[in-house]
């Protein structure tokens, strides 16, 4: 018996991205938003309950389900210590020199057990085909547009909700879309790159 040969695309719904909207097998659909971060234990009570209140009323007004994700990766700081080291051995002045040498160590054990974590969160803004009822025919352009537009009712409130909460949101555009997808599947370390004026700047 011939072997069944499964490629990776056939386990992935994503069919195509355009206007920045995600089209999904089935005739379904996806948009998603990027939204700023807060460090919640620094803000005061009064700040925290704040927060904690708009998120229930997020939650609450919604008629439809979204998706909060979270994707955590390591950052890769190996070439900015290198950076770091070169820095400090052509350096003339003994002063910068032990000063870089200080701010090396800093980083070094920072880094050295769990690491730095780059988080970003999403909220996925999903769409249903059954959201628009009997199809009555219709090209897939004009499918299409709907799907487009019904999307974009729901990312308006979704958009509106989080603002109340103190926290910024942004729609991630068909070009960002692919390199969202393509970190998503392929989790790996975060190389971070410095330019020359980032170590200067650490001694000004």
């Amino acid at each position: 018996m011939a072997k069944i040969k499964s490629t990776t695309q056939s386990f992935i719904e994503i069919e195509d991205i355009r206007d920045d909207t995600v089209l999904l097998k089935g005739k379904n659909a996806c948009s998603i938003l990027e939204v700023s971060s807060v460090n919640f234990f620094l803000l005061s009570q009064d700040e925290q309950n704040a927060r904690i209140y708009g998120y229930m009323s997020l939650l609450n007004s919604l008629s439809f389900a979204i998706q909060i994700v979270i994707v955590s990766k390591r950052i890769d700081l190996s070439s900015y210590v290198a950076s770091l080291d070169h820095k400090i051995t052509i350096t003339q002045n003994a002063r910068v020199a032990e000063h870089l040498r200080l701010y090396k160590d800093f980083i070094q054990e920072l880094i050295k057990e769990d690491g730095l974590l780059d988080k970003k969160t999403y909220v996925v803004i999903p769409f249903n085909a059954l959201e628009l009822g009997p199809t009555s025919g219709g090209n897939k352009k004009t499918h299409e547009m709907r799907i487009t537009e019904a999307i974009a009712t729901k990312r308006t409130n979704v958009m509106t909700q989080i603002e109340r909460i103190g926290l910024s949101s942004r729609v991630i555009k068909a070009e960002e879309l692919g390199r969202v997808f393509f970190e998503l599947f392929n989790q790996t370390t975060m190389n971070v790159d410095f330019s020359t004026n980032d170590v200067k700047n650490i001694i000004v």
